[in-house]
């Protein structure tokens, strides 16, 4: 059996944007060349199915099509969707019962759900919407999108000409998708519009849209068909018309950002089976504070949130409190625009500026409040990390230098001195992105 890897997309003008992986112990990454030459296949996607790798690539006479690759294998197979060069573009890829679903293009069926057994190279199509319409007026299909896998179902959204964009589950091995409607008739209500779905305390939690609320939380209980509504805003306007960030569970709350005509876009939580969220105004008054990257960690909920006296700054929570504490990185109104929030080997790690130092890596280690610089690029020249994943023990992520461009390193946990691998040797820059584990 290999080693376990760390799979993603680099470029250099050598072979284009290529598929590369990095195995557990490993100094070096290994190209795997799809496509020899300096086009670059562009891989994306990467999902696991039972002992191999399943992805989106580009190949000149296929097109963007699906492939899958064995651990330790540099040859990955294609299985091909729309025969030609035309492509079938495979995207949102989900493993739900021991089968990869996903939506793919084609000509005669436009953008629609697949399902693909391990034992096959055969998807097979399930056609939601038969019809030549679609949710857009540059898509034809259903286009389903937003899986989530809640109580033995996977549920998604999907567009049909009769009902629009609504709520689907699907049960194993079915071919018939069952829709939930939320806005009865062909208006969508497009679920999961502004943000994930997530279960909470048993419920399954998405937002969607419908002219007599306009965009609202809603809750759908096991086994029902019947979401309730969650409404913040009373009447049509809607509580996530402009702003949505996800939701956190923290301290037996369910915490997001939602709106009101009194405070804003502000940071709320339910408690419980609640149906009336709690606003916590940190920009007080009808000022939105747009909180965002809501994580949890040792006790505290943090997140960043804007205010005009500090700009965009990082906050935390205590467990139990309604009292925002300021953690004030770039004193002053310009504020350090943290981003990328990330529990990493009992530490917080998260990307944010200051004009002393550029975009810069942080960490907040147990214990302590006050953030320690992890400065990679010396100066107030930016670094920029981005693209966090941890593997063998390590936080790696893309970062720039001025030494060797835009690429990949790795940080042991305490560590101030991230490595380099420099994939596209010199200060040329090679881009990885896409990280994924095996």
């Amino acid at each position: 059996m290999s080693k376990p890897s760390l799979y993603f997309n680099a470029t250099t003008e050598e072979h284009g944007a290529e598929l590369y992986y990095l195995p557990q112990g490993g100094a070096r990454a290994t190209l795997i060349d799809l496509i020899p030459g300096s086009v670059g296949s562009d891989p994306a996607g990467f999902i696991t199915l039972e002992d191999r790798i399943y992805f989106s690539a580009y190949a000149p006479g296929h097109g963007y099509e699906l492939y899958s690759l064995a651990p330790g294998s540099s040859k990955p197979s294609l299985i091909e969707i729309e025969s030609g060069r035309e492509s079938s573009y495979p995207h949102n890829f989900t493993v739900y019962k021991g089968q990869l679903y996903f939506t793919a293009t084609t000509a005669a069926n436009g953008a629609e759900l697949y399902r693909l057994s391990p034992e096959s190279n055969v998807p097979t199509l399930i056609d939601i919407n038969p019809d030549r319409s679609g949710p857009n007026s540059y898509t034809v299909g259903s286009d389903p999108k937003n899986f989530h896998i809640y109580k033995g179902d996977l549920y998604f959204t999907a567009f049909t000409e009769a009902q629009g964009e609504e709520l689907y589950h699907l049960s194993t091995d079915s071919n018939k998708p069952t829709v939930i409607d939320i806005s009865p008739g062909p208006r969508s209500s497009k679920p999961g519009i502004f943000g994930d779905f997530t279960e909470y305390k048993g419920q399954l939690y998405f937002t969607a849209d419908t002219p007599q609320s306009g965009v609202e939380l809603y809750r759908l209980s096991p086994g029902s068909t019947n979401p309730i509504l969650i409404e913040m805003t009373p009447g049509s306007a809607g509580s996530f018309s402009t702003y949505f960030n996800g939701f956190e569970e923290f301290g037996g709350k369910l915490y997001f950002a939602g709106f009101s005509a009194k405070t804003g876009a502000e940071l709320a939580y339910l408690d419980g089976i609640s149906r009336t969220p709690t606003i916590i105004d940190i920009n007080q008054g009808p000022a939105y504070s747009f909180p965002s990257d809501l994580t949890a960690f040792r006790g505290n909920l943090y997140f960043t949130a804007s205010t005009e006296e500090h700009g965009t700054e990082l906050y935390r929570l205590p467990r139990g409190s309604t009292k925002p504490v300021l953690i004030d990185l770039n004193p002053g109104s310009a504020g350090s625009t943290p981003h990328d929030l990330t529990v990493f080997k009992g530490s917080l790690y998260f990307t944010a500026s200051s004009k002393e130092h550029g975009t810069e890596l942080y960490r907040i280690s147990p214990g302590k409040t006050k953030p320690t610089l992890i400065d990679i690029n010396p100066g107030t020249a930016d670094s920029s990390p981005s693209d966090f994943a941890a593997f063998d023990g390590r936080l790696y992520f893309t970062a720039s230098s001025h030494d060797h461009g835009r690429e990949l390193h790795g940080l042991s946990p305490g560590s101030q001195k991230p490595n380099v691998i420099d994939i596209n040797a010199g200060v040329a820059d090679s881009y990885p992105h896409e990280y994924f584990t095996l």
